[in-house]
């Protein structure tokens, strides 16, 4: 009777475990579920209607139609990207929540010593560099120089006070402008401004001689012959402005591009990042996504994420001696 009773115990706690087993299985089997199988949120630090805004609605319409979910941009704005930034960095590694990110969120900003300190490079990972654009220096017409090696002469003659403009203090445009005077070894002072389209306004008034701006805004009046421009900042010639020369070729190794890519937590698992990584890349490789590219001055890159790791990884050193050697702090 007794062995009989524990028989029926242990026969009774197996079948538990059986069921309990089973129950685990199903469940693991449900939240194994494909990726995606649901919608995808791009975290967009940047106001709508913006150029990031732009690039991040259009990828994320084809992405949609190519993955059948639907993909929601938001735009989470403030500390020059880093709310979205931290947003993103606190969201589900799952590949559901994508950060677009600029070469300045994640190479210049870890390095400022501000209130909303935050270091993607070590709260997320990269997934595919999107695009890049250089940025031109122009001058005004009455400025006697008509290249770098020119304007790099009349600094040194000291025979008048020479200012660049810029978007801001902690920007790639800044940064450009430091370089050129390092590389040139001669003095300019930094005017920085809240966006190119305020510095261009004040080139054209006469304001200040010199500015680093983003193709799309500079471009199009010195085609109009109402600006000149001296040089592009990127390693060769800008594709879409081959005529304008490379500043590296004045002073060799000179490069600063601006680039926006996406990004996804850390411990993210691989094959959700290489998925999107695969999506986007077919996405830039279309002739529509290049021609869209091409109208907003920038260059598809696309790529593997090490690549867009290594390409962070070189500018984070890079910026970071430069933001430290002129103790920028932020804005």
């Amino acid at each position: 009777m007794i062995s009989d009773r524990l028989f029926r115990g242990k026969a009774l706690r197996l079948g538990v475990a059986v069921i309990a087993m089973a129950l685990a299985a199903v469940t693991s089997s449900a939240n194994a579920q494909p990726y995606p199988s649901r919608s995808i949120t791009i975290l967009v630090g940047y106001s709508a209607g913006g150029q990031a805004d732009a690039l991040a609605r259009i990828i994320g319409k084809q992405l949609g139609e190519n993955l059948k979910v639907s993909v929601v941009i938001e735009n989470k704005t403030g500390a020059n990207g880093m709310i979205a930034a931290q947003a993103a960095a606190r969201s589900e590694p799952d590949g559901y929540t994508v950060l677009m990110v600029t070469d300045a969120m994640v190479t210049i900003d870890p390095h400022l010593a501000t209130s909303n300190h935050f270091d993607l490079s070590t709260a997320m990972e990269p997934v595919v560099n999107v695009s890049w654009s250089p940025l031109l220096l122009a001058a005004a017409n009455n400025v006697p120089a008509n290249s770098v090696a020119e304007l790099v002469a009349l600094g040194k003659q000291k025979t008048q006070n020479l200012s660049f403009g810029s978007s801001g203090s902690s920007t790639p445009h800044r940064l450009a402008g430091e370089m050129l005077q390092k590389s040139g070894g001669f003095t300019m002072t930094h005017i920085p401004y809240k966006g190119t389209a305020a510095s261009v306004n004040d080139l054209l008034g006469g304001q200040i001689p010199l500015l680093f701006g983003a193709p799309t805004a500079v471009e199009p009046l010195a085609t109009a012959g109402k600006i000149k421009v001296l040089g592009v900042t990127s390693e060769k010639r800008y594709p879409l402005l081959p005529n304008v020369p490379a500043i590296s070729e004045t002073f060799e190794g000179f490069k600063i591009i601006s680039y926006i890519g996406f990004m996804l937590p850390k411990k993210t698992p691989a094959p959700v990042i290489a998925t999107l990584n695969k999506e986007v890349n077919q996405i830039l490789g279309t002739d529509t996504m290049r021609g869209w590219l091409d109208k907003q001055g920038m260059v598809a890159v696309g790529g593997t994420p090490d690549d867009f790791k290594r390409q962070i990884a070189v500018d984070y050193q890079a910026r970071g001696e430069l933001v430290r050697a002129l103790g920028i702090t932020g804005e």
